[in-house]
């Protein structure tokens, strides 16, 4: 990253040297962490921090939703995780659902998330672990409520990766009962 900053910030996509050198870093680093996490080169991005991509993927998403229409987030979650998502409030008239944790465990109540998800549910945004206590979430049982009511599940894994490795595929393939 040092290299980087301090040797190749060029801008990117032009035809002179230092910009095709950046370019080829890029693409190098894109097809390395791809294979970290098991996910194709198209499905890595890069910003400046977890907190930037969740806001724009926010409003990139969210351009279609309006008032009465929900997003779930869990009493788990970082900032990054909620601040995108309660933008929306004032906005465009989203109602944020917060589901809870059983304060004994750090744990989320799996009953409380089926019961925040309903027909206007639109995404439910959960951290792959906390960020305070280091709990793992139930990634599959959460995807698997919210696709029945047909939401979309956006995963911050930023805390998750000590616990484990993220594995893109295997995840997707879980979710959308596919095979291999």
């Amino acid at each position: 990253m040092s290299d980087y900053f301090f040797h190749h910030n060029a801008t990117t996509h032009w035809a002179y040297p230092t910009s095709e050198e950046i370019d080829a870093l890029i693409a190098g680093a894109r097809k390395a962490l791809a294979g970290l996490l098991n996910a194709r080169v198209d499905e890595i991005a890069f910003g400046a921090n977890m907190t930037s991509l969740t806001f724009q993927l926010a409003r990139s998403l969210g351009r279609g939703w309006g008032p009465g229409d929900e997003v779930v987030v869990t009493e788990l979650d970082h900032y990054a995780n909620v601040a995108p998502w309660g933008a929306f409030v004032k906005e465009r008239g989203l109602t944020v659902r917060r589901v809870r944790m059983d304060p004994l465990t750090a744990q989320l109540d799996l009953d409380d998330v089926a019961s925040a998800l309903g027909p206007r549910t639109r995404l439910i945004a959960i951290g792959g672990a906390s960020n305070a206590f280091g709990t793992v979430n139930g990634i599959r049982a959460v995807a698997r409520l919210a696709h029945h009511a047909g939401a979309l599940v956006f995963v911050n894994a930023l805390h998750y990766a000590p616990h484990g490795l993220v594995d893109v595929k295997e995840l997707d393939c879980d979710l959308l009962a596919c095979s291999a």
